[in-house]
């Protein structure tokens, strides 16, 4: 028998109007290439100034997880050859993220489960490449955007519970109005981790990491197939020739995962501070403005149970959409 390890590094795109480095737009769907400047071009002599309602955001998406709020957070550099980052460098934060230590409860099969978040951290996008039949394109409207990084504890044990933590997740999110987390334009997209162990054995064995997952449907059928794919491994005694650290890619209309590239840990990425932004400091009177946040989902259903006598079951269909809540209390707001 074996048991299941899922740890979930969620990317999600503030909704500022603007990129996180510079004031070009962050417009979703227009013409190719004309949201960039000398700044997400990386053309010599220009440098990024931080959007501070990027901060803002990532500061209320903590307070909402019971996060620890980092007053004192840093940039760095991280070094990897992107073809649709100009600068062969992301900037990102490493070492102290805005946002750690916080926590997320589930409901799965009734009961009620805590996901540890080892961190939340704020970094840029990349461009998007578009490939041809004998050439390649790219498009670097969306280089710059603002990413929100999400990084579960490896405290998921099942591709069930991955779903009704990314549900959970993504609900938070529209809530909070920080992100429209459209999974179809990339505003919310997932890379799973998964491992197995033996049942009862604590060590954590070789983990594989599935990119780039833009649905919950394929996200489970990715995390699935994987399971099944080392425990089949591991059965035929290949599990060490079979089971690598590498990134693998889910192939949509197959339902299986296929190698990318081996993966890299953090020294490959030879981080270091960015030398051109400076330390970011949260002052009290920023932190109290973004804790100030809205009521969030779990909260609303407790409250419809309470005062509107709503059924559990019925609160729990009102609050599994933002547009379901805000259309129920527009309703209660008319007088039905």
């Amino acid at each position: 028998m074996f048991e299941v390890v899922i740890g979930l590094e969620v990317h999600t795109q503030l909704n500022t109007k603007t990129k996180i480095f510079c004031s070009c737009s962050t417009s979703f769907g227009d013409e190719a290439n004309t949201h960039v400047c000398p700044t997400c071009l990386a053309l010599p002599g220009s440098l990024p100034v931080l959007n501070k309602e990027a901060v803002r955001k990532a500061i209320s998406f903590g307070a909402a997880v019971n996060a620890t709020i980092n007053k004192r957070s840093v940039f760095n550099r991280k070094n990897y050859f992107y073809p649709d980052l100009p600068k062969a460098y992301q900037i990102s934060q490493f070492e102290i993220p805005i946002v750690e230590k916080g926590e997320l409860f589930i409901d799965v099969n009734g009961e009620k489960k805590r996901i540890g978040i080892t961190r939340a951290h704020l970094e840029e996008d990349a461009g998007k490449n578009i490939h041809e039949s004998d050439h390649s394109l790219v498009d670097l409207n969306r280089a710059g955007t603002p990413l929100l990084e999400i990084v579960s504890e490896p405290d998921l044990r099942s591709s069930d519970e991955a779903v009704a933590y990314l549900k959970k997740l993504h609900s938070i999110l529209r809530f909070l109005n920080i992100s429209d987390a459209n999974m179809q334009e990339g505003s919310f997209r997932c890379d799973a981790n998964v491992s197995i162990r033996p049942k009862g054995d604590s060590k954590l064995y070789t983990r594989v990491e599935i990119k780039n997952l833009n649905s919950f449907r394929f996200i489970q059928k990715a995390i699935e197939f994987e399971v099944e794919r080392q425990i089949e491994a591991w059965q035929d005694d290949k599990y060490e020739q079979e089971v690598v650290q590498e990134t693998r890619l889910f192939d949509t209309a197959k339902f299986i995962t296929k190698p990318m590239r081996s993966k890299e840990d953090s020294a490959e990425y030879r981080y270091f501070p960015d030398p051109d932004l400076l330390t970011v400091i949260v002052d009290d009177k920023m932190l109290a403005a973004a804790r100030q946040i809205p009521e969030l989902p779990d909260q609303k259903k407790a409250r419809y149970v309470r005062e509107l006598g709503v059924k559990e079951k019925d609160a729990e269909i009102i609050i599994s959409t933002y547009e379901n809540a805000r259309f129920f209390e527009d309703l209660i707001a008319a007088g039905h």
